[in-house]
């Protein structure tokens, strides 16, 4: 018995051995069951990464389109109002690609300017070198009118009818209107060299008199001859 312990020993030592080394493997280091799936579930996180961009990327391009259409013109409209300093009215009507504008103080300064629509923006000009330069904000026709040494801007609101811009010729006289959203209006009668205050228009029935003759005044659309 004595021969026989050492051997009983170490054969103890390694059937304990073998089976803790067991153990270990089946219960394995703290944390790698958990780290384990990590792998698995991070996969569909990186690959919706490009949808989520792809998605980002395509929304400035629709607001990019959407910005493009809404910044035309409608084919015939006219847009009136006070320019910002309120020392006169003024008026402009477009029809396609061309427009035609009014300025008047009520009393002695005015100007027909005339010129080309681009997209969103008009550029004209009148035979007395005044010129208007602007551009659709929105609803609104924003821009600036330079006439004699005066820069007046403004922003007017599109006028409905029986609002708008009108205008009476005759072999004497020629008169323009401004007639705005409150039904008030603003225009000037100039015969030869003199300028007045224009007569009260009636929209409705558009004739007026001046020095002797009988005036039909018509709607300005944007491409007439001024």
């Amino acid at each position: 018995m004595k021969h026989r312990s050492p051997l009983v020993t170490l054969a103890a030592v390694a059937v304990a051995f073998i089976i803790m080394f067991t153990v270990d493997i089946l219960v394995g280091p703290p944390g790698s069951s958990s780290t384990e799936p990590a792998g698995p579930s991070a996969a569909p996180a990186s690959s919706s990464s490009p949808q989520l961009t792809q998605s980002a990327a395509a929304t400035p391009t629709a607001s990019a389109s959407e910005t493009t259409e809404n910044s035309k013109f409608p084919d015939k409209v006219v847009y009136a109002g006070h320019t910002d300093d309120k020392s006169g009215a003024i008026a402009v009507a477009i029809l396609g690609d061309q427009a035609a504008a009014y300025f008047c103080d009520g009393r002695s300064i005015e100007s027909w300017l005339r010129g080309a629509v681009t997209g969103a923006d008009i550029s004209l000009k009148g035979k007395d070198g005044a010129t208007l330069q602007a551009s659709l904000d929105g609803d609104h026709l924003k821009g600036t009118l330079k006439i004699k040494n005066d820069k007046l801007k403004f922003e007017i609101n599109e006028a409905k009818k029986p609002a708008g811009l009108y205008r009476a010729r005759g072999s004497k006289t020629t008169i323009g209107w401004i007639v705005l959203e409150d039904g008030s209006q603003v225009g000037i009668q100039t015969a030869a060299a003199e300028s007045t205050a224009a007569p009260e228009l009636n929209p409705e029935s558009p004739q007026v008199s001046a020095n002797g003759e009988s005036l039909d005044a018509k709607p300005v659309n944007g491409d007439e001859d001024l």
